[in-house]
């Protein structure tokens, strides 16, 4: 008789419980919800060239938290205490709140004031999100490998990927990982190119002392709910340089009915008529939020560096941790592993499917690379005439990302239940079934089953 502990086989699982994070939410963040909208406080932004407007456009972020605001240009008394707060914490002049780090990604792109088809380097594992927005500022996207050990971007292939038409890299630093991000932001220095992160999923993370989102000419965080620090939906831009602010703050708010008559050329482009804006609740639970911040990092680092530490010391022969290039400020979104199916004899799909059956809910990674995307593979996204490639060469049917391919494809496992209110008790329900699957990897050579794919937002 086969053994049929596994719950996959018909045995009882590790877990029945729910298993998920959730959004730290306290009296704190009802509290002032229900003063704003006692007050009819929902947003304080004007898109309209109202007195005082183009006095406060160019001001940082410490010189914009002022109470009992009136309608602006730049939003209302939380829209300025959440940019002030995360200014203070990323020790960047200007914030830009926006309404997703999708638009903001979007919004930062087009501050650039590239011409479109200009070329966007990024890579392609990662939520579309990241691609989307090179999309929707009318750029080219050209994909390039990761490193197989952090995840994130490979130096060495960004080094030979770059040509005359490369204007900008987006670096993503994948669950919260800077990767090589010293020796990234130096290539583009040496190459005179754009350096933008999409730190979507690295709030408040140091790597060599420095916040990550603030090595790049802009950085961009989300905090939609799945995230670290969360206010429903939401993201942030940030940058030291005035001109891109300035950019950033007019294509959030409907600045093309802002700029005046006599705006240069230059200063004119790409102010065609967005509406980016956050509102003052979000904003309010997000200024909430960063009050917890300490609290909230510590589930995560402590969670996944107990889940980490047990998984390595008792499986490492199947299980590799992603490699975190900054393991002080780490404060995982994901903890991700490899999973090796030469040494097991097991696929990783196989592997998967018997974690959701003992109650663990696991993250294989997105369905699809994003240079596999229709959208690349035809070339369709404005019209049906091939715009912005009209004038590309590149050809997403031949792209070289084996390591990025071999991940997704044969390696990715990741967990998204390392944050509140998860403990070392629930930590050890997911070392306990690898235990047990494990244990019994020999019934699970030959099982073959269909597969589903877990998905993430932004």
């Amino acid at each position: 008789m086969p053994d049929s502990s596994l719950a996959i086989l018909g045995g009882n699982p590790i877990r029945v419980k729910e298993f998920s994070s959730k959004p730290m939410v306290g009296k704190e963040e009802i509290d002032v919800l229900t003063k704003l909208v006692s007050n009819n406080q929902f947003s304080k932004f004007v898109g309209s060239p109202i007195p005082g407007t183009y006095d406060i456009l160019d001001q940082k972020s410490k010189d914009l938290k002022l109470d009992n605001i009136t309608s602006n240009v730049l939003g209302g008394e939380y829209i300025r205490k959440f940019e002030y707060s995360w200014s203070e914490i990323t020790k960047s002049d200007y914030c830009i709140s926006v309404n997703s780090a999708t638009s903001g990604l979007t919004t930062a792109l087009l501050a650039l004031g590239l011409d479109p088809g200009s070329e966007v380097i990024t890579t392609p594992f990662s939520f579309t999100a990241t691609c989307a927005s090179i999309i929707a500022a009318n750029y080219v996207p050209k994909f390039c490998d990761i490193d197989p050990d952090t995840f994130c971007l490979s130096p060495e292939k960004l080094e030979n990927l770059i040509t005359p038409q490369t204007k900008c890299v987006l670096a993503v630093h994948w669950c919260g990982n800077a990767g090589d991000l010293d020796r990234i932001a130096s290539i583009c220095n040496d190459n005179k190119i754009y350096l933008v992160e999409d730190a979507a999923q690295a709030p408040t993370s140091f790597y060599n002392s420095r916040a990550i989102g603030t090595f790049g000419d802009l950085g961009v965080f989300s905090f939609n709910e799945p995230k670290n620090i969360m206010c429903g939906e939401g993201g942030l831009i940030v940058t030291n340089n005035k001109k891109f602010a300035i950019k950033c703050r007019l294509i959030r708010n409907h600045g093309e009915a802002i700029v005046r008559e006599n705006v240069d050329d230059v200063d004119l482009i790409n102010i065609i008529g967005y509406n980016f804006r956050m509102t003052e609740l979000h904003a309010a639970i997000a200024y909430e939020q960063t009050k917890k911040l300490e609290k909230i990092n510590d589930i995560r680092k402590k969670n996944y560096n107990y889940l980490v530490e047990a998984l390595k010391e008792k499986f490492s022969n199947y299980l590799t941790p992603q490699r975190i290039t900054h393991p002080d400020s780490y404060y995982a979104y994901t903890a991700s592993f490899k999973w090796n199916e030469n040494k097991s004899g097991v696929n990783r799909n196989t592997i998967a499917d018997a974690l959701n059956a003992e109650g663990i809910p696991v993250f294989k990674g997105y369905h699809r690379l994003m240079c596999d995307h229709p959208m690349f593979k035809r070339k369709i996204a404005f019209g049906s005439n091939h715009y912005p490639w009209l004038d590309s060469k590149i050809n997403y049917n031949d792209i070289d990302v084996e390591n990025a391919r071999k991940l997704v494809d044969h390696e990715f496992l990741g967990f998204l239940q390392i944050g509140f209110p998860n403990d070392y008790r629930d930590m050890d329900d997911i070392i306990d079934a690898f235990d047990k699957i494990i244990h019994n990897l020999v019934l699970l050579k030959n099982y073959n089953n269909s597969y589903k794919n877990l998905d993430l937002g932004r």
